[in-house]
């Protein structure tokens, strides 16, 4: 039978890194935690299955330096299975209260058996190891793994200072090999930002191909002759691929996306804002009053009040049905294409913690789509390097400036009252260029490299799109405001030493306990 084209899912997994060692616990600790509950072990463990049972569904997983970073701590890792163990005593305390109705009790008692399984396939299946575990699944082929710039700085507001851009994209690189022990073929731009140059940046940084949002190819120039559907060379150095706007559509907008459908799980609902604190204690944080606890007993409903109770089989069921329509739309969308003699190629990227955390059926609606693809046999399920080494690209363009989010262009990172973030960044990454190019004509030469890596790392921190993003959205403001402004007083701290030859070798050692991430940092890429 013919094929009509090619589908290239891509999920784009990261965090910011979060790390408290001198809490016992630390509530912003819950965001990897929640992710790797709702989100990497259940996709685990469809990819898992998909492989065992010959799926040829493929998908490209990028895997972001700052998540790698926490999922190989032992520190997370045990904090991990202590909030496994808090969470279960808090279903277990809900299921058994004579003060819940039938309904919330018997969600309480599905909660706890889904802890169970995920307990079992992270101790037991994958030894704790979750990096391991997306390992075998490129070893067998079922994903492409890549990553993304080294913790996530938004690069089109970074670009003042080139250094500052390339050792985000090094860093990266550099992470990826150390983890993996190969080198990553594409990069996902943080948050799709693009500015004209920066492939050569990517280029030179040795990644083949990144993508981009729709408008970054669709305004391109000249303008490419079959619009998103095909990867175009970016000033002859690199491969750029484009978002596909009714993939984005289905599954993101709010008002008719799949998420949005009466029968799913509402993830506004919680029980950390709705139980009484005696109930809340054992789990949340010392001084938390309330918080998101995972436990959420509503579906959607729709516009109505109050919300009907979440009936899981029949949001599983629905999770199929979409999963179906999605791919019935992809390939009514590929039959409509003709671009000659090669194939589309359909690009659907997400954040994947879409999947599981906001949308609670979303790994249900993956593995359906692993499931449903065997009876469509005119879409071919590829990885974007796959596609490119079918293919190659279909012509040579200038992308135009562009980043997903907010209107498209930057809006999301540089709001009225963001401008002093960027002036001080740009001035800490002089600072640090000028201090690395310095470096070897210090006789304190090995105390001076110690610093200066560990002035990096906090730099490379208060980088982070994630903490603009959510200061300029307001969501967890106050958390990422006070992140970003340590960050930068560490970088301080630690140049200020360097300067002036006395190091506080006590506030240097608790520095790096605290934000130990890139061991191996290169300092070469900040001169």
């Amino acid at each position: 039978m013919r094929t009509h084209g090619h589908l290239a899912l891509l999920l784009h997994a990261h965090l910011p890194f979060v790390r408290h060692p001198e809490h016992a616990r630390h509530l912003e600790e819950h965001w990897l935690f929640e992710a790797i509950t709702d989100c990497y072990l259940p996709l685990l463990a469809l990819l898992r299955e998909a492989a065992a049972r010959g799926s040829r569904f493929r998908f490209t997983v990028c895997l972001s330096p700052t998540l790698l970073s926490m999922l190989a701590d032992q520190l997370l890792a045990s904090r991990y299975l202590d909030y496994l163990d808090r969470l279960e005593r808090l279903c277990e305390a809900v299921a058994i209260q004579g003060t819940y109705d039938p309904p919330r009790r018997s969600l309480a008692r599905f909660y706890r058996q889904r802890l169970d399984r995920l307990r079992a396939l992270y101790l037991g299946e994958l030894g704790g190891d979750l990096i391991a575990a997306f390992a075998g699944l490129a070893d067998a082929g079922m994903v492409e793994l890549i990553t993304t710039a080294a913790t996530h700085g938004y690069l089109p507001l970074l670009r003042s200072q080139p250094a500052a851009v390339r050792a985000q994209l090094l860093v990266g690189r550099d992470f990826f090999v150390q983890t993996f022990g190969s080198a990553p073929k594409g990069i996902w731009l943080p948050e799709c930002g693009y500015y004209p140059g920066l492939e050569d940046e990517v280029a030179d940084a040795g990644y083949r191909y990144f993508v981009l949002d729709a408008h970054g190819l669709q305004q391109a120039s000249p303008r490419p002759t079959h619009g998103v559907y095909a990867p175009q060379s970016a000033g002859g150095v690199v491969a750029v691929f484009a978002r596909d706007p009714d993939s984005t559509r289905e599954v993101w907008c709010p008002h008719t996306g799949y998420p949005g459908h009466p029968l799913y799980r509402d993830y506004h609902r919680d029980l950390g804002y709705e139980g009484d604190a005696d109930l809340l204690a054992d789990f949340l944080p010392p001084g938390v009053p309330a918080a998101p606890t995972g436990l959420k007993f509503h579906r959607i409903t729709g516009g109505t009040d109050p919300k009907a109770p979440y009936e899981p089989r029949a949001a599983r069921s629905q999770a199929r049905r979409d999963a179906q329509r999605f791919l019935i739309g992809r390939l009514r969308l590929l039959k409509s294409l003709s671009i000659g003699s090669r194939p589309p190629v359909v690009v659907a990227p997400y954040d994947a913690e879409l999947f599981g955390h906001w949308w609670f059926e979303g790994p249900a609606f993956l593995d359906a789509l692993t499931r449903c693809i065997e009876k469509i046999p005119e879409i071919r399920p590829v990885t974007l390097s796959e596609h490119l080494e079918l293919h190659g690209v279909a012509g040579d363009i200038r992308p135009a400036a562009s980043s997903w989010g907010e209107h498209g262009y930057n809006g999301a990172w540089l709001r009225p009252d963001m401008g002093w973030v960027y002036l001080h960044l740009h001035e800490a990454a002089g600072e640090l260029q000028e201090l690395v190019n310095g470096c070897d004509r210090r006789t304190d030469r090995a105390e001076a490299s110690r610093l200066l890596r560990q002035a990096a790392r906090s730099l490379l921190l208060a980088q982070s799109s994630d903490w603009t993003f959510h200061i300029g959205l307001g969501s967890g403001s106050d958390y990422c405001e006070w992140r970003l402004r340590s960050q930068l007083a560490r970088f301080r701290l630690l140049t200020r030493a360097l300067r002036s030859g006395q190091i506080p070798f006590e506030h240097l050692r608790a520095v790096e306990q605290m934000d130990n991430l890139f061991p191996d940092l290169d300092l070469r890429h900040f001169g």
